[in-house]
């Protein structure tokens, strides 16, 4: 399930994205009136998701760029039939 979450984009990038957005009200309510145990634990949500895009790169490489359509046509050069 790891391998397949880290080959999709999308779904790392929004794990890493939730774990740093849940990181800080769990280490905010841990510091001043929960349990120490939530100042840990967002300590952790805050290190795995700041940890995930970098060793995803380190595992698979940069994404693939998409694959080119069509060659981009240059408004400067003259097209074949174009009267200027």
């Amino acid at each position: 399930m790891m391998i397949t979450l880290f080959q999709n984009r999308l779904a790392y990038l929004s794990l890493s994205l939730v774990l740093l957005v849940a990181a800080f009200p769990l280490i905010s309510a841990g510091t001043v009136h929960g349990p120490e145990s939530l100042w840990w634990l967002g300590l952790l949500a805050l290190t795995c998701g700041g940890l995930i895009p970098p060793v995803q790169r380190l595992v698979w490489g940069p994404p693939k760029p998409p694959a080119a359509s069509a060659p981009a046509t240059d408004e400067s050069t003259p097209v074949k039939g174009d009267r200027q």
